[in-house]
């Protein structure tokens, strides 16, 4: 019995230095966002009516945002993209994708995209993509 404690306390303090680690990131991200610095957002992408799901970044710039994909030849997210709805992953996409990831589906003159954004960067896609005087749909599922 005397060895369950120092497997509980590396335990706690593994979990206390990833907790820590992972507020640090978050904190310098929202930081750079704030300061107006490029701010790149890893992001998976899916046209409507397709069924693959490309990866790439969400580059947040001074000057606006851009899209960059991991490969070439993969779509890109039209520019005049409107956020419609924002849901949680559910049935086959959430088997396919990470199970923490939220749905971002948009709407844009191209036609219809849906986005998979993690929950700790989805405010800062969110801030980019609603233009000035847009209210942001609150209609994520709990």
């Amino acid at each position: 019995m005397p060895n369950v404690l120092p497997f509980f306390m590396c335990a706690l303090l593994g979990a206390v230095a990833v907790a820590r680690y992972a507020n640090r990131r978050q904190e310098r991200l929202t930081a750079r966002f704030i300061d107006g610095r490029r701010v790149t957002v890893s992001c998976l992408i899916c046209p409507a009516g397709a069924d693959r799901w490309e990866r790439g970044l969400f580059v947040i710039e001074p000057e606006g945002w851009s899209w960059e994909p991991r490969r070439a030849g993969a779509p890109a997210l039209p520019v005049g993209t409107r956020v419609v709805r924002i849901r949680r992953l559910e049935g086959r996409e959430k088997n396919r994708l990470h199970y923490r990831l939220l749905m971002m589906e948009c709407t844009s003159a191209a036609g219809d995209v849906r986005l998979a954004v993690e929950p700790g960067r989805l405010e800062h896609v969110l801030m980019t993509l609603a233009p000035a005087g847009y209210e942001v749909p609150r209609t994520v599922v709990e």
